[in-house]
């Protein structure tokens, strides 16, 4: 390796460093769907829906998939969120493994939606906060509910 490829490869690690400084994927605008391409497309659906807190309302963090799945008798490493993501989904081979994960999705959401309800009542001047939270979440679980009605019946 001459010099000019190791300086090419040290701009190009640099370029990709100050990337992940901006927080240039905080939006998921930067998630590539060729990622998926070995998927079905209701992985796609629910990743791009469910995921994101500003359209689902709640956070599902690394541990949250981790839980969700240790409920449903599975385990894998934590790893990078969309990884885990996908070695949650891939189990999915039936339409009662769907119901399954939908069913620990709503919990999850549940759990956080009380949790938001309880620091509204608290804190009365969140709750217009964690109302709009509230209702993303039980927007994304009646996406859930859709996602399974067009993939698995």
């Amino acid at each position: 390796m001459d010099m000019k490829d190791l300086n090419e490869f040290r701009n190009e690690f640099e370029a990709m460093q100050q990337q992940a400084m901006q927080g240039a994927c905080a939006d998921g605008s930067c998630i590539e769907d060729d990622d998926y391409e070995d998927y079905p497309d209701y992985l796609r659906a629910i990743y791009s829906e469910i995921m994101p807190p500003f359209k689902s309302g709640i956070t599902i963090s690394r541990w949250d998939l981790k839980r969700m799945a240790a409920q449903l008798d599975e385990s894998f490493a934590l790893d990078v969120r969309e990884r885990m993501f996908k070695n949650f989904m891939q189990w999915v081979a039936t339409p009662a493994d769907m119901q399954a994960v939908i069913g620990e999705f709503k919990n999850l959401m549940d759990m956080k939606c009380d949790i938001y309800r309880e620091y509204s009542e608290r804190y009365p001047s969140t709750k217009e906060i964690f109302d709009t939270k509230i209702e993303k979440a039980d927007k994304a679980k009646k996406y859930l509910d859709k996602v399974y009605v067009e993939f698995f019946t």
